[in-house]
């Protein structure tokens, strides 16, 4: 029931957004003087069809940011664009038909979202158009005098509004903090979006001297600006691949841990969600989450983690080296090195200092670590395993609060014995039954030992 109430809150927070959205692009479209063309044929009206025309081709062309679940082009350019050749409201009119057209019939998407796109861009446009025209730059077809702030102005306020409003909606819409929406939207894109937009005044330079021809010379770096952005998205999708790869080569030496690195970055994932930490934080743990364990591919480790009894002192000091191992294995790739290496190296100690294998305590241990920690424990004590039946999630917590302060940081603990989000991951898996008074009263020794893998 309060899952379902909670969706009826979201769903009811994103038609207040997409209202407030919508009422300020039509109070910003009908506050301000419409200038008035001359009557159809004229020069204006073709350029005004041309560069909708340009919007609808080039907001068409879109790919998808996966984790957002949105789509994104360079349909922002002739937007921008349009500002320099237009006076208000033509602008605003561009974006919204672009919007309008490829929303609901190239990409078939929902009212809401059509209606929400195309205030949004709307918005965006408008403010932009108002930012430009108060910092004094010039307007027209006929003539074109680029100036540094104005144009800077213009840019910044429509990224601004475009990437804050969708933030916002994908926050609602995918429970996910403003903060890390507005990373998974607009951080890792800024500074293609910043060097693009240099490409809008070149539009409106290369159509005010050169008309249709201007167009056609910019439709090859417009493609290939296109593909840029895809690029850098595919290259994110075959990271994860290979990401994946890796943590099931290592799995499958161990049948007993299948789908452990998985569950574990998910259990960090949700935990340092609820800590609102931006998308580069969430990003850097949840690779190290699903890395932390990736050392036990070597030989080395291979009979030990075949084996069911306990491990001898001797077997137990080389499994404690998987966590160097992994976190040098982990160094191998560039894009790893610090922060992650880091996380995963020193994802056993004890919070306490008496963990391994540098003995670092408290807030020397890094924060990714000390998340990655518990959700490894949690794992471990929430699934069945050869040596035990596995707990409920109220006796994990138990255990983890039993242990707050020596083996885990405490606000952390704190932290997941009210968290929803890690209720909701063990009940979509099954694993919250109880396992029984026999189970409970033999699982720390056996977790705890077990933990040194």
């Amino acid at each position: 029931m309060s899952d379902r109430a909670g969706q009826r809150r979201e769903n009811a927070q994103t038609y207040l957004l997409v209202g407030i959205v919508a009422a300020a692009s039509l109070y910003l479209l009908f506050v301000r003087a419409w200038e008035l063309p001359a009557p159809f044929p004229s020069k204006f009206w073709n350029a005004l069809a041309t560069f909708a025309i340009i919007g609808i081709v080039s907001d068409s062309l879109s790919f998808k940011i996966p984790i957002a679940r949105v789509t994104t082009s360079v349909g922002f350019i002739p937007f921008i664009a349009s500002v320099a050749l237009f006076r208000h409201p033509w602008p605003m009119v561009i974006a919204g038909v672009t919007a309008l057209v490829v929303d609901a019939f190239v990409r078939h998407k929902p009212p809401v979202r059509v209606a929400f796109n195309t205030a949004q861009y709307m918005l965006a446009t408008g403010l932009a158009s108002l930012v430009y025209s108060r910092l004094g730059g010039s307007v027209g077809l006929d003539t074109f005098e680029f100036t540094l702030i104005p144009f800077a102005g213009l840019v910044v306020t429509f990224f601004v509004v475009n990437k804050g409003s969708v933030s916002l909606a994908v926050s609602l819409s995918n429970g996910l903090s403003v903060r890390e929406a507005w990373g998974r939207i607009g951080k890792d894109a800024i500074g293609t979006d910043l060097f693009s937009s240099t490409l809008a005044a070149l539009l409106v330079f290369l159509y005010v001297k050169l008309q249709l021809l201007g167009i056609a010379v910019l439709v090859f770096p417009l493609f290939l600006l296109r593909q840029l952005y895809q690029m850098n998205l595919l290259l994110q999708e075959e990271l994860e691949e290979k990401l994946e790869l890796m943590v099931k080569s290592m799995e499958a030496r161990d049948p007993y841990t299948s789908g452990h690195s998985r569950r574990v970055s998910e259990y960090a994932l949700a935990i340092a969600r609820e800590l609102k930490l931006s998308a580069e934080e969430l990003d850097g743990i949840k690779r190290a989450a699903l890395l932390h364990d990736v050392g036990k591919i070597y030989e080395e480790f291979a009979p030990l983690l075949r084996k069911e009894g306990k491990l001898t002192p001797e077997e137990m000091m080389t499994m404690r080296t998987h966590v160097v191992r992994s976190a040098q294995l982990v160094a191998t790739a560039g894009k790893f090195r610090g922060a992650v290496e880091a996380m995963i190296r020193h994802h056993h100690e004890n919070f306490d200092g008496t963990g391994y294998p540098d003995g670092l305590a408290g807030d020397q241990i890094p924060f990714g670590a000390r998340i990655i920690m518990i959700a490894d424990t949690i794992d471990a004590m929430t699934t069945d395993r050869p040596y035990r039946k596995a707990m409920s999630l109220a006796r994990a917590v138990e255990e983890l609060e039993k242990y707050a302060g020596r083996q885990f940081d405490p606000g952390l603990v704190k932290l997941v014995a009210k968290s929803s989000s890690i209720r909701r991951l063990l009940g979509v898996d099954g694993r919250f039954q109880e396992a029984g008074p026999e189970a409970s009263r033999a699982a720390r020794p056996a977790w705890a030992q077990r933990l040194a893998h």
